[in-house]
């Protein structure tokens, strides 16, 4: 992966609104399928929902195609400056060992797609140039980012510790990674199956309002603390 600056600038935001933070999968990017999905989601409970329930949603998407140190330098970075209390976080595949982690080190609510808990398993055999999907852009592969892996999950656990305050989507037909291995690591979770889904949850625009309705109790809550 590029040492480019892929990650985005983090905007200010309104009162009463609620960021659905969307970590994206390897060699994925913000123009993914979910992101789309949850953006339309979103205004479609902001339109319907939005003024009753005074909880109006926003979906950030950063691009995460750079090296695992730095997407840990900024998410932490993050988890400084903005309100947990006014974020959920969605992580998808490899998004979703860094969403895990993220949300041990904010509090926040945590949704895990498809979640790849252990990337060092994987990213040996990812090494080299690689092209993110759905574009031209190249993207370069360190044989050390396995370890990097590994350091950053001693360091904080991708399996959340408040599993009262997660859900995870897992797919039983995943083509990519054993779903069993999350099913066994997130017990105590809010566990929902897409039973013969893929990995990349072809089914996931059904899955949207549940995202929604999992986040808008959270925000609620901590609002009124």
């Amino acid at each position: 992966m590029t040492q480019e600056r892929a990650l985005g600038s983090w905007g200010s935001l309104g009162s009463g609104t609620h960021t659905i933070l969307y970590l994206h999968g390897f060699l994925s990017s913000p123009a993914s399928s979910k992101v789309t999905a949850l953006a339309r989601g979103a205004a479609d409970w902001n339109a319907a929902e939005g003024e009753a329930r005074g909880i109006r949603f926003e979906v950030a998407a950063p691009d995460l195609n750079v090296p695992p140190r730095l997407v840990d330098e900024y998410l932490r970075a993050l988890a400084a400056t903005y309100p947990s209390e006014r974020m959920t976080i969605v992580g998808s595949s490899l998004g979703g060992f860094y969403a895990g982690r993220l949300a041990n080190i904010t509090g926040a609510p945590v949704v895990l797609l498809n979640p790849c808990l252990n990337p060092w398993a994987f990213v040996q055999s990812e090494t080299g140039e690689q092209t993110i999907f759905g574009t031209e852009r190249r993207i370069s592969v360190a044989e050390h980012f396995a370890e990097d892996f590994r350091s950053l999950a001693d360091a904080v656990s991708p399996v959340p510790t408040a599993l009262e305050r997660t859900l995870a989507i897992l797919s039983t037909a995943d083509e990519v990674l054993d779903w069993r291995l999350a099913w066994q690591s997130l017990q105590g979770a809010g566990i929902v199956l897409s039973t013969g889904d893929d990995h990349r949850i072809s089914r996931f625009a059904a899955f949207v309002p549940e995202i929604l309705r999992f986040a808008a109790p959270n925000h609620a809550a901590n609002e009124s603390r």
